[in-house]
């Protein structure tokens, strides 16, 4: 399970790392996962007797295991700061110099900890030793009052995020930092028990076990919480792209007809929802543009042809019969007037995902048959023809 663990880290690490270089707040999350990735590298027995032969220190690679836990813990509740307090700094420094104390002091009990042998398992060893315990129970005083500072901070914000990919990465965040407490708290019991004697030695391998479950436990939380929020920007991407190309054919009907709507600035392939707002945006223009080149009787007579519930359909029938008019070169109608339209109409705030939708169920109707009888039909005597007669066609077999 540690290998998986670490495989995992390492992983996250890595992904991760471009976005540090675009974001100061997820370098401060990026460098919480290569700090404990480091450290619980630095777990394994290889890297373990490198560090502690090639320097002649038994377990030296212990007090730097524990410099980078402190790095991590104090990374995650900077992270979690800036989310949930981003016009706030207060604090910082107090949390700095409180993890450089942290350091200071687990230095020099390092000094006063025997070690005359490498241990492997430093937990186990410290057992029932008061200067090692001494030595643990400041690192898990520090680990567990910084994990619990950002459980706290962790659900509070998760109350007020907005989107549910998000909340629910933090409440995995906030249960990952809530197992680290209690990781913490649980190593911190039972050093007590051991140098008190409330418990002997025979125990160790146990409380080690159970314990090592509980940090995986909330390294898994906080790897998994961490990388929701990605997925959905990833899930919102694609459909954005998928609106992109579904939407696509629609766009360049309608553009041909009334050019003049196409803004000029180009885009980044990459920006994918701006390219799909502009896209939206500029069909709507294109639409609001076309309205002249079709009466109300030939509206009305969409509205009549197609069934109460589509109106996607009755809205496809008089677009396509205003951009054939617009294309034929016939005059529009100056006394038309401009009827909503849209998802919610041309004067609604947009909604980008609801009006992409809409507009897809327009473009897949244009495609249909009522569609096409329907243009056939009223664009056969011209955009001049009175509104009698267009009713009059309305009436006619189709």
């Amino acid at each position: 399970m540690t290998t998986v663990v670490l495989v995992l880290l390492w992983t996250v690490a890595v992904w991760r790392a471009p976005s540090a270089v675009r974001s100061s707040k997820q370098r401060t999350l990026w460098v919480a996962f290569a700090a404990l990735t480091l450290a619980m590298t630095l777990r394994t027995p290889a890297v373990m007797h490198a560090i502690d032969g090639g320097t002649g220190i038994n377990n030296l690679s212990t007090l730097f295991k524990q410099y980078l836990g402190i790095t991590a813990a104090g990374a995650v509740l900077e992270f979690v700061y800036v989310i949930s307090r981003p016009y706030s700094r207060t604090g910082v420094r107090r949390r700095m110099a409180a993890a450089g104390a942290t350091m200071a002091v687990l230095t020099i009990l390092f000094a006063l900890v025997p070690r005359r042998t490498e241990a492997e398992d430093f937990f186990d060893r410290a057992a029932g030793s008061v200067p090692a315990t001494a030595y643990l129970l400041v690192w898990f005083a520090y680990l567990g009052t910084a994990m619990a500072m950002a459980t706290w901070l962790f659900w509070g914000s998760s109350r007020h995020a907005g989107a549910g990919w998000l909340r629910t990465g933090l409440r995995l965040l906030g249960a990952g930092t809530a197992a680290g407490v209690a990781y913490a708290l649980a190593r911190a019991v039972y050093l007590v028990l051991r140098l008190t004697e409330v418990t002997g030695p025979g125990s160790d391998a146990d409380a080690s076990a159970v314990t090592d479950a509980m940090k995986q436990a909330a390294i898994g939380l906080i790897l998994v919480g961490s990388s929701v929020p990605a997925v959905g920007v990833a899930w919102r991407a694609a459909r954005h792209w998928r609106y992109l190309r579904a939407l696509r054919p629609l766009w360049q009907d309608l553009t041909e007809a009334v050019p003049e709507v196409v803004l000029g600035e180009e885009l980044r392939r990459r920006e994918l929802r701006m390219r799909l707002h502009r896209q939206v945006v500029e069909i709507r223009d294109a639409i609001l543009a076309l309205q002249p080149y079709v009466s109300a009787a030939q509206r009305d007579a969409a509205d009549d042809a197609v069934p109460a519930a589509r109106r996607d359909l009755a809205e496809a029938c008089w677009i396509e019969t205003a951009r054939h008019a617009k294309l034929a070169d016939r005059a529009p109608d100056d006394a038309v007037q401009r009827r909503a339209f849209g998802s919610a109409g041309d004067d609604a705030n947009l909604d980008l995902e609801a009006e992409a939708q809409w507009l897809e169920r327009i473009e897949v109707a244009r495609a249909g048959d009522t569609v096409r009888d329907f243009v056939r039909a009223h664009s056969a005597s011209g955009h001049s023809a009175s509104d009698s007669d267009l009713a009059s066609q309305q009436k006619a077999p189709q």
